[in-house]
């Protein structure tokens, strides 16, 4: 990649993670507050990321615009290149999973949304939907595993280590 097409991308992704930011912080400041310990609610830990990830992306934003000098070049056949690439599908993706952990969360039980998040993760990034599924059993099964063991550890390390009410 070049680094005028570099600098591209960085505008791009910078105003994709934006949005995600605020969306992270929008929507951890909604989660339930403690009266008596507001510092062990379940949204401070997501507003302070989303808070980092929105400034973060705006440094990133500034940088690409002083890069090119305000010329981006920025038309719908670059947004379409950009968008096709393997990491803008991945990142996407990434969102894609994250949003819809938030949306979920406080609906269904954290351990096991906590499992499919990981489980869908793994998959989304690991299985090949070209190949045949009998040679991705190992990927399955580690899937499985991982999310398994990682979902039991979060929850058990928000419970009881750092005390916070999981939803």
């Amino acid at each position: 990649m070049t680094e005028k097409n570099m600098t591209k991308a960085d505008f791009y992704t910078s105003v994709v993670l934006m949005v995600f930011g605020i969306t992270i912080t929008v929507m951890a400041q909604q989660m339930p507050e403690i009266p008596r310990d507001p510092y062990s609610s379940p949204g401070v830990l997501p507003t302070i990321l989303g808070i980092v990830i929105t400034g973060l992306s705006l440094i990133m934003l500034i940088r690409s615009i002083i890069r090119t000098r305000g010329s981006l070049g920025v038309s719908g056949a670059s947004i379409k290149n950009v968008l096709s690439m393997t990491s803008s599908l991945r990142m996407i993706g990434t969102i894609i999973l994250c949003i819809i952990y938030a949306f979920l969360l406080g609906k269904v039980l954290f351990p096991l949304l906590t499992f499919f998040f990981i489980f869908c993760f793994i998959l989304v990034f690991e299985y090949d939907r070209r190949a045949s599924i009998r040679p991705q059993i190992k990927k399955i099964i580690f899937a499985f595993l991982v999310s398994s063991l990682s979902s039991a550890i979060i929850t058990m390390v928000f419970r009881y280590l750092f005390l916070v009410r999981l939803p």
